[in-house]
């Protein structure tokens, strides 16, 4: 019979290295079953990330389309938003005309011109507004106020209109200076002359934002406020019953100004529509792509788990071998 035996220094030596391995495979483990992703991502994938590069390209891509589309979000909600109110504004005060337009006197005239120049402070207000440090109708000038205040609208519209007498040829040169590029564009607005590029919120899918202060359709609500509010301007020397003419003509320009105003919103809103809808695809992609992605690179937790018990155990053997071949003597033995 042949008899195999290790020396004390080699059998030392294959303990610790034993003890070492042991040791990483329970660390290993324990990390796998903490993490729930595998350690060795090469040997699970063959060698081969294609795959996973692949997904986690396209995961960054749609992550870079729903933080867009976050932007645009906000954007358009707070277009809305000043739209809804203005137009609210203009609807309360052409309503309030109309119920008075059969009786009414020069004390509500002036009344009247006097709340149209303050609901055009705060029309110019709200397109002067911003959100996350952009203002919203000035174009791609973002950093810009787009309109000056409303005393520079009415310094500028009572030059034009200095001089006339009648109802009809004030109104008529209020609306010409507003259609005049040497007129309120030039005067009131500040933004810039280019829209917003359209901004991808989703795999071939853009939109835009491309409302600006100097669009007819909001000019035209300063319009219609500015007619009525020349029926409290003392400096030009009006008659009474001019100044109350402004105003009932101003309920008509109103109305047309809340027509125009609804259309932008129903404009705006399809927008958001479009938005939630690629929004509702983005994070239904995403949630694909992440369950493939957790399939390649996951670790299935009942097998690490029984594999980290069988490691444990057998590193506790190990130890329990190591101690009780420590104490081995020759005067034990005898």
């Amino acid at each position: 019979m042949i008899l195999n035996s290790f020396g004390d220094m080699a059998q030392h030596l294959f303990l610790r290295s034993r003890n070492t391995e042991l040791k990483n495979t329970v660390a290993t483990l324990s990390d796998e079953f903490s993490t729930g992703k595998s350690a060795n991502l090469t040997e699970r994938l063959g060698g081969d990330y294609t795959y996973l590069a692949d997904l986690e390209n396209n995961l960054n891509k749609l992550e870079s389309y729903m933080v867009a589309n976050g932007e645009v979000q906000l954007f358009a909600t707070a277009t809305q938003n000043s739209l809804t109110t203005v137009q609210n504004q203009v609807q309360d005060l052409r309503n309030d005309i109309l119920r008075l337009s059969p009786a009414m006197d020069i004390a509500n005239a002036e009344q009247f011109g006097t709340q149209a120049k303050q609901r055009m402070s705060s029309a110019i207000s709200l397109f002067n507004s911003e959100v996350g440090g952009r203002t919203i109708f000035a174009g791609t000038a973002t950093d810009t106020k787009p309109l000056n205040g409303a005393d520079t609208l009415m310094a500028s519209i009572l030059t034009e209109v200095s001089g006339l007498t009648t109802s009809s040829d004030i109104i008529q040169e209020v609306k010409d200076w507003f259609a005049d590029p040497a007129g309120f564009d030039s005067v009131m607005y500040r933004g810039s002359d280019t829209d917003l590029r359209p901004v991808t919120v989703g795999e071939g899918q853009q939109v835009s934002m491309g409302i600006r202060a100097d669009d007819d359709n909001l000019k035209h609500t300063l319009q219609s406020y500015v007619i009525a509010a020349l029926a409290n301007e003392p400096a030009l020397g009006l008659a009474d019953d001019v100044r109350i003419d402004l105003v009932i003509e101003s309920s008509t320009e109103m109305t047309e100004s809340e027509q125009r105003l609804i259309r932008l919103q129903a404009d705006v809103g399809f927008i958001e529509g479009q938005l939630e809808a690629v929004n509702t695809r983005n994070e239904a992609s995403k949630t694909s792509l992440s369950i493939v992605k957790n399939k390649l690179v996951s670790a299935d937790p009942y097998e690490t788990y029984t594999r980290l018990q069988e490691a444990q155990t057998q590193l506790e053997g190990l130890y329990t071998i190591t101690s009780r071949s420590s104490q081995l003597s020759l005067l034990k033995y005898l």
